[in-house]
């Protein structure tokens, strides 16, 4: 028999059960195979507790110090031994992470930068986004593949001017993917050949296929644009002499004053005569007696610089009969040697040295320079056409060679540093900075002297001009600042002990954009912990402090002036997507 139970649930919460009638068991019928027996429920093992992963933002960090990686002591109560500098250094760090650097995850490496030795560690292991640290690598890649004296040549080559005074012939214009030409350097080739009695080009500018070459990097063209009478199309005038440029006007003038509502577009094709034209459309309207001034950014970087050259040789009182063609060098050469004639150069441009470039690159975070500087030295020195892969191939070249950091260790996709994707460590950034610096034994003097002389110095330049501005510190840090949206960070070698000078990392990543304020203080807070640290410690007095190179800066162009493109700066669309 089986005896049911009601469940009756009262409200007040007593829970009683009544019995319900008596149910008959049911009898298989005859013959029906018995069920087997049912087989007991195996007792539950209770899982092991796992350890919860290790959580490694500013709230949990832990600070290390010395080889063996120790951790400061807790004082619990009163203590008669007091704490190390090492162990108060770690607890201070520790205290500024679970404060204004708890949010994110903060990876701090600080090193003797002769020997290498750790002296504080916190998350110095974790892959990280550094910024525009990636620039140490870049640059430090392109002095190892050039040399800090190399300079970027363009030259106008071509037949020997005849007493005259004329050159009868083509002249080609050679460049080397100069990244810093601007048209007043071409502006230099007019003068040279006007100061060689030059006064007349029977001939054409010819240029190579290569779209970068032999030209301007990053040209712009400055449009001047003034009213007309009413209803009548606006004057739209290119710099004298550059041809380049035609237009087609759509825009009317108005008949009051008003701000200018003008739109431009502009489409490249050969004219009738099959040269290079680039047709600028501009509609819209222009307030009576308006004028404006818009700049044209061009693809066409070999066109532009040819025809910048032939402006400068207009404007320095050379006839100039050809116009822009298209040809190898090669075949260039080919056909004047057939005409009886040997190439020569007739002018040249150079550029400044490749420290001086890399100095612009470092001390003021310039990304696009950066990214060009490495494209252009990886295909000068494999005789290939630029291209990221080419730079990076060459960049990881280094890293293995060099600080000995494995590609499988580190991402890098750019040679700025202007990426979400990037990763490397701390400790890795140490081993880069301290390579790249001279410390480590294997340095080229020379090229370490260059790059750590490109740093930005602390309360003096670059983009640490306004940062660390106290006498302590001004002058005796040099470094590399980083920061995107969810990144802040500094590398550098701080000397304030000239036996022990200290190479140190601190990079902060965020899952959100940080506030940049904040976290550069908290950074600075953690490097002034580690001069205070160097004080207790040294056995000498704090140095003089570090020279200071000058660093020769370009001379302005004659097309506009593009601002450096600081870390901080929004990236210009239309320059920059290449």
């Amino acid at each position: 028999m089986i005896r049911a139970l009601a469940v009756v649930v009262v409200l007040g919460g007593v829970v009683a059960a009544e019995p319900l009638a008596v149910l008959p068991a049911k009898v298989p019928p005859a013959g029906t195979p018995a069920l087997p027996a049912a087989h007991p429920l195996p007792s539950r093992t209770p899982l092991p507790k796992l350890p919860a992963p290790p959580r490694h933002d500013g709230a949990h960090a832990r600070v290390t110090f010395g080889l063996s990686g120790r951790q400061p002591r807790e004082v619990i109560g009163r203590r008669e031994e007091p704490l190390t500098a090492e162990e108060d250094t770690a607890k201070q760090i520790e205290k500024l992470l679970r404060g204004p650097l708890r949010y994110g995850v903060t990876g701090i490496y600080v090193a003797d930068a002769k020997t290498g030795e750790q002296l504080f560690a916190v998350n110095a292991d974790d892959p990280l986004n550094p910024a525009s640290n990636v620039k140490m690598v870049s640059t430090a890649t392109a002095l190892d593949l050039m040399g800090a004296d190399f300079r970027y040549s363009t030259r106008l080559l071509g037949p020997e001017p005849d007493p005259t005074g004329a050159i009868r012939g083509d002249v080609y214009l050679l460049g080397t993917y100069d990244p810093t030409l601007v048209a007043a350097d071409l502006d230099e080739l007019g003068t040279q050949l006007a100061a060689r009695g030059v006064h007349e080009l029977d001939g054409n500018i010819v240029v190579g296929a290569d779209p970068d070459r032999d030209g301007i990097f990053r040209p712009v063209v400055p449009i001047d644009i003034k009213a007309g009478a009413p209803n009548e199309p606006p004057i739209a005038t290119a710099p004298p002499g550059f041809d380049l440029v035609t237009f087609k006007i759509t825009a009317k003038t108005a008949r009051s004053a008003q701000r200018p509502r003008l739109t431009y577009t502009a489409e490249s094709a050969p004219d009738a005569q099959g040269h290079l034209r680039v047709t600028l459309t501009i509609a819209g309207t222009i307030g009576k007696g308006g004028a404006t001034t818009y700049s044209l950014v061009t693809r066409e970087h070999t066109a532009d610089a040819a025809h910048v050259v032939r402006a400068a040789l207009r404007a320095h009182g050379i006839a100039v009969n050809g116009d822009v063609t298209t040809a190898e060098l090669g075949d260039f050469i080919g056909s004047s040697v057939i005409a009886g004639e040997l190439p020569m150069e007739l002018a040249r441009h150079d550029s400044p040295t490749l420290a001086d470039i890399i100095t612009r690159v470092n001390k003021w975070s310039i990304n696009w320079l950066a990214d060009r500087v490495i494209m252009t030295s990886a295909a000068l020195s494999s005789g290939e056409a630029p291209s990221m892969t080419g730079a990076l191939d060459a960049m990881y070249r280094w890293l293995a060679r060099r600080p000995h950091v494995d590609k499988a260790d580190a991402f890098f996709d750019t040679g700025s540093g202007l990426s979400y994707h990037t990763r490397v460590t701390t400790h890795e950034l140490v081993s880069i900075l301290r390579s790249a610096a001279g410390f480590a034994p294997d340095s080229d003097p020379a090229l370490a002297s260059a790059w750590l002389g490109s740093l930005s110095v602390a309360g003096t330049d670059g983009t640490l001009t306004r940062r660390f501005r106290t006498p302590e510190v001004r002058g005796r840090i040099r470094g590399k600042t980083g920061t995107l949206s969810t990144v802040i960070a500094l590398s550098g070698v701080l000397d304030i002990d000239p036996q022990r000078p200290l190479a140190f990392s601190i990079v902060t990543n965020g899952d959100r954009p940080l506030s940049k304020p904040y976290v550069r203080k908290a950074h600075e807070q953690v490097v002034g912990l580690i001069c205070k640290y160097l004080v207790k410690t040294a056995k000498v007095t704090a140095p003089a402090p570090l020279p200071m190179p000058t660093v020769a800066m370009p001379a302005a162009a004659i097309h506009p002036a593009l601002p450096d493109d600081f870390e901080e700066a929004d990236p210009e669309p239309a320059l920059d997507a290449r």
